[in-house]
This record gives structure tokens, C-alpha cells and sequence, in this order.
């Protein structure tokens, strides 16, 4: 989740595009998250500290809530999915 965030925020499209799911994938194209995620990293520019984190997990499935001190990008209950031993965020 952290990794996520922080290359959410930063810009880093190749990174958070590859920390999606699976699904996620299917469902939106590498071309249209970039421009989600380069907005971001031009509103945002740099990672940012978590104020809190919790999660509730169910075997391979997760709902993290995380919140920082800009409102607007607080996350509750995001769903999150371990698919090859690894987390990935499941939101689309």
C-alpha cells in the first residue's frame, strides 16, 4: 500500500500501474492511468506521510483505510487482493 502511494502521488505511473490487480489491468489500459497518475504527481509532487493505516484482511482480500493530512486523498476501506503472494490494490 505504501509503495502504491507513494508512486500514486509521485507520479510514478509504470510503478502503481504494476501494484494494481489483475482485474484492475483488464480494465483500464496503461495509457489512461498514466494520465490519472500524472495528474496526481503534478498536484501532489512528492510522497507524503501517512497519518494513520489500519487494515482488515480476509485471506487474499484486504480493506485499508489510510489517511494523510490532505483530506482529499484519504483512503477507507480501499480493496486490496494478494494475488502471487503480493498485494495489490484493487480499486477500479
Amino acid at each position: 500500500m505504501q509503495a502504491y502511494s507513494d508512486a500514486f502521488l509521485t507520479g510514478d505511473a509504470k510503478t502503481a500501474y504494476g501494484l494494481l490487480s489483475e482485474r484492475c489491468r483488464k480494465r483500464m489500459s496503461p495509457a489512461e492511468f498514466t494520465g490519472i497518475v500524472e495528474a496526481a504527481g503534478k498536484m501532489y509532487g512528492s510522497a507524503l506521510p501517512l497519518a494513520t493505516y489500519s487494515a482488515k484482511v480476509s485471506d487474499d482480500l484486504a480493506r485499508v483505510t489510510y489517511t494523510y493530512a490532505i483530506k482529499a486523498i484519504n483512503q477507507e476501506a480501499e480493496p486490496w487482493t494478494r494475488e502471487d503472494g503480493r498485494w495489490h490494490q484493487d480499486d477500479c
